[in-house]
């Protein structure tokens, strides 16, 4: 395939994300789900409500589209591991991109927004890097493509690594670390001898970009006990776990933003999350750029909101991208906590108790407008939102179905 192609490929299903999604539902109520993977009456019987979820998704996730410019090899991967644990790509030599993406927790962090050099904190959530290589869009509000141009941002950032490439690549060339006055000769040997076999010895933003890229397309979780039950074995869930799964799959239309086998639709809605105390009005300069486009539009602009998607400048005059972030996927949701992009909930109980008042339309956005399925109440959850009081505790333990951790 041309290079092109694959890119224009990918930015297509983007952009059909949202009809997908209204098609999706369209044809789950069509076949029967819309009520659950139950019909009335029946008995959870395993092949029969499989055989229904086959027909809407695939069963496993395909292998690995990796850019035509950026290859994987052994080398190549074994270099990225190196750069994402090095915290001296970071101005002050404590920060690693593994500061705030840890294997022990999902590749996510356990703060609402990290610490960056000097403790200086950003505002929003790490998210995990599970299955980012099958991503197209990516931090929370889509702003870039790839994972190179991701891998980019962090080392200039303020809030996260805040150095600049000039040090980074006098440190990688040199093994000096200018800001610390640290000399690391061994470290320059090292780098020296990767980037000369993976590079031919190039040191460049652009190289060390793609080498971290081609390490976090190695990071796939695809053998949770859902994905063996879905393969056939029927004891891969327990009975509280099935019964969360006929609501995720049903009434409470959870697979309409988390279709397998990601779990996550890659597109952004709005799911009013409320602030998390932390936000102030000079964490969002944007807000002040887009409020005269905005507000002629008819829409309010607080100053200390995160409107999401709508500061990607391209977008700064869409009242359709306020308010609005990206789905993140389920897989290994149970370790990548807080939730939610300003991690405003601790616990997947706290989530699960938004879903239900927003089921039960007691939720409004701060800015925006609710996704379609909320909008016209679609998603029926807990027993304030039309569901039943044991979805919370069945829908948890169907999110432990999605676990499949790895060692890195």
């Amino acid at each position: 395939m041309q290079p092109y192609s694959r890119r224009r490929q990918r930015r297509s299903r983007h952009r059909l994300a949202a009809w997908m999604c209204v098609a999706l539902w369209v044809l789950v109520e069509h076949i029967g789900l819309q009520n659950g993977p139950l019909l009335a009456g029946e008995v959870f019987d395993d092949e029969v409500i499989r055989q229904r979820i086959l027909q809407l998704y695939p069963q496993h996730l395909s292998d690995v589209d990796h850019p035509w410019f950026n290859p994987p090899t052994a080398a190549k991967i074994a270099l990225g591991r190196t750069l994402f644990t090095d915290p001296y790509l970071s101005r002050c030599g404590t920060v690693a991109c593994a500061s705030c993406h840890q294997p022990e927790h999902g590749f996510a962090s356990p703060h609402q927004a990290p610490p960056g050099c000097d403790g200086v904190r950003g505002r929003r959530r790490a998210p995990t890097l599970y299955n980012v290589a099958y991503q197209s869009h990516f931090f929370w509000d889509g702003r870039v493509q790839s994972l190179e141009q991701q891998a980019l941002w962090p080392i200039a950032s303020p809030t996260e690594l805040g150095n600049s490439w000039e040090v980074v690549l006098t440190y990688l060339r040199t093994g000096h670390h200018g800001p610390t006055q640290t000399a690391f000769p061994e470290r320059q040997a090292h780098y020296a001898q990767q980037f000369a076999t993976v590079f031919q010895g190039e040191m460049t933003p652009v190289t060390v970009s793609r080498a971290l890229a081609a390490y976090e397309r190695t990071l796939i979780a695809r053998d949770a006990p859902f994905d063996r039950w879905l393969a056939g074995q029927d004891a891969a869930l327990s009975p509280l776990q099935k019964q969360g799964l006929t609501a995720f799959f049903g009434r409470a239309n959870c697979a309409v933003c988390h279709p397998p086998p990601l779990f996550t639709d890659d597109a952004f809605h709005n799911l009013a999350v409320p602030r998390a105390g932390f936000e102030t009005s000079d964490l969002f300069p944007h807000n002040t750029v887009i409020r005269a486009a905005i507000e002629a539009q008819g829409w309010t602009i607080p100053a200390d909101v995160d409107l999401g998607r709508q500061e990607v400048p391209p977008l700064q005059s869409a009242s359709h991208a306020l308010g609005v972030f990206k789905t993140p996927t389920l897989r290994n949701v149970t370790l990548h906590h807080p939730y939610m992009h300003n991690g405003v909930f601790a616990t997947l109980e706290e989530v699960m108790h938004h879903y239900e008042l927003l089921a039960a339309g007691e939720r409004q956005p701060l800015v925006g407008t609710l996704a379609f399925y909320v909008r016209y109440r679609k998603a029926f959850f807990g027993e304030r939102g039309g569901g039943v009081a044991e979805d919370h505790a069945a829908m948890i333990a169907f999110m432990h179905a999605l676990e499949d951790y790895i060692s890195d």
